[in-house]
């Protein structure tokens, strides 16, 4: 029995063969450390060639990163500098019984700093989510197309590379990419259509290489091996979206109630993929990455509300009358003709429509809601005290930090939308994105009173110097 022999056996005869064989306790202790994937896993071990499987490995893990793919120092490395040549059967399962280690020891690590990616389907049947009336004339258009041409494209005999750059740039691939290069905020490299070409050739590949590649991290090649891995489950997942019409009535319903009086609303919802961005919004679409949440509706529901609210404040939130595009651009700037006041908009515009869409997608108010508007009016301070050298880079810097990871401004901004609501109604909330950020922050601040932390005098005359000069404008 020698390695050859493995690698063209089935998962019951490798079983079987290695049970009794000289090398069980090995094949004991590879089956502790992948359960019930220690067949498949030897297989691929014994039919990679031992002479560049090293390579290979260390290949797909510096290209993922230099595509864009990578985990930005967020998550560890993948290929140990002493792994395992395979040259035959006893080799091979020492190299199987390394990786699955590196398996185990990459989804503690994903579980610890990711903890909201959902790594498996629940399987359940797909509930009836309406719950609100949805306004005449309102439409939610949901675009899976995307997902379900990466299902055909893994099942496809010889998935070829043409393939895999037109399913990149497919409308909801190119939205996705074109958000997270707008965020301002995540490092270089940045994935294209190329580098998202190259993560889908080689999750559809059946190469030895590329199988371990994927089995080692759901997240290797920008999530796409979560997809293959669970591509039955996805396919699934992505009919009953389809077929089942309640969930664009419920995300529809939800967002209604703040809207203001006679607005009509159309627009789409994008189903695409992409590694540490759960939900997104761009100019034309909103879009969530489904690997992040999966058929987990309780966690789901609030992403799709989350975005789509995203999609109607660029209808309804102040605009700045020199910006034609519908998009955020166009309600987080104002001609004020100091540039410190247009980067203390800019911050205030964040915390208004990151946290009226937090707010309109939460169930209740959350505890940390709090301590977010303690960190957010800091940061406000820390821009109001800018001097006009550091202007420029600084705000950025501090905007990103009010942002990133569902930052401090998110749940600043949606203590300051429950507080309107609860007192004002529904509309309100959507009334005030229309008046603009200053007045937001300064009805909401007026309405927390002793509730939350009280701002400086001086940032509050800031914000209302800001709101005269554009109600003044607007007479």
């Amino acid at each position: 029995m020698d390695r050859s022999d493995i690698a063209r056996m089935n998962d019951l005869d490798i079983e079987h063969t290695m049970n009794r064989g000289p090398f069980a306790a090995q094949w004991g202790a590879l089956c502790r450390e992948a359960g019930r994937d220690a067949p498949r896993v030897l297989q691929l071990a014994c039919r990679v060639a031992p002479s560049t499987v090293i390579g290979q490995m260390a290949e797909l893990e510096a290209k993922q990163a230099e595509v864009g793919a990578g985990f930005l120092g967020m998550l560890p490395d993948q290929v140990p500098n002493d792994l395992v040549v395979p040259n035959d059967l006893e080799t091979s399962l020492a190299l199987a019984i390394q990786l699955a280690q590196v398996r185990a020891a990459n989804q503690k690590a994903l579980t610890e700093t990711m903890p909201q990616y959902v790594l498996s389907f629940r399987g359940d049947p797909f509930a009836d989510l309406s719950n609100a009336a949805v306004p005449d004339g309102w439409e939610l258009a949901v675009d899976v197309t995307g997902i379900r041409a990466v299902l055909d494209y893994f099942s496809a005999d010889n998935p070829s590379w043409d393939a895999a750059l037109q399913i990149a740039q497919m409308p909801a691939f190119q939205e996705m990419m074109k958000h997270r290069r707008e965020l301002g905020y995540v490092p270089e490299p940045l994935i294209d259509t190329q580098g998202l070409a190259w993560c889908l050739y080689h999750a559809a590949s059946r190469a030895p290489a590329d199988e371990l590649w994927k089995w080692l991290h759901p997240q290797n090649l920008f999530d796409l091996s979560d997809l293959y891995t669970y591509r039955i489950a996805y396919r699934t997942f992505i009919d009953q979206l389809e077929e089942n019409g309640t969930l664009a009535e419920a995300i529809l319903g939800q967002i209604a109630r703040y809207a203001p009086h006679n607005i009509v609303f159309r627009d789409q919802l994008s189903f695409a993929v992409g590694w540490g961005i759960r939900g997104w919004a761009t100019t034309t679409t909103g879009g969530v990455n489904i690997e992040h949440l999966k058929d987990h509706y309780s966690e789901l529901l609030p992403t799709l509300i989350h975005e789509t609210f995203h999609r109607l404040q660029t209808h309804i939130a102040l605009p700045d009358p020199g910006c034609d595009e519908l998009g955020f651009e166009r309600v987080t700037s104002y001609p004020f003709p100091e540039q410190a006041d247009r980067h203390l908009y800019q911050a205030l515009c964040y915390i208004m429509l990151e946290g009226s869409a937090t707010y309109v997608a939460s169930t209740a108010p959350a505890a940390s809601w709090i301590q977010d508007a303690v960190e957010g009016l800091d940061i406000l301070r820390r821009i109001e005290d800018l001097d006009a050298s550091q202007e420029e880079d600084s705000c950025d810097s501090l905007i990103s930090e009010g942002l990133r990871s569902n930052g401090p401004f998110y749940g600043f901004g949606a203590l300051l939308s429950e507080a309107l609501v609860r007192h004002d109604g529904d509309q309100a909330l959507g009334e005030a994105l229309h008046q603009g950020a200053p007045g937001f922050m300064m009805r909401g601040l007026s309405l927390l009173a002793d509730a939350a932390p009280t701002p400086s005098t001086e940032l509050l005359d800031r914000i209302g110097s800001l709101q005269q000069t554009i109600v003044g404008k607007s007479l």
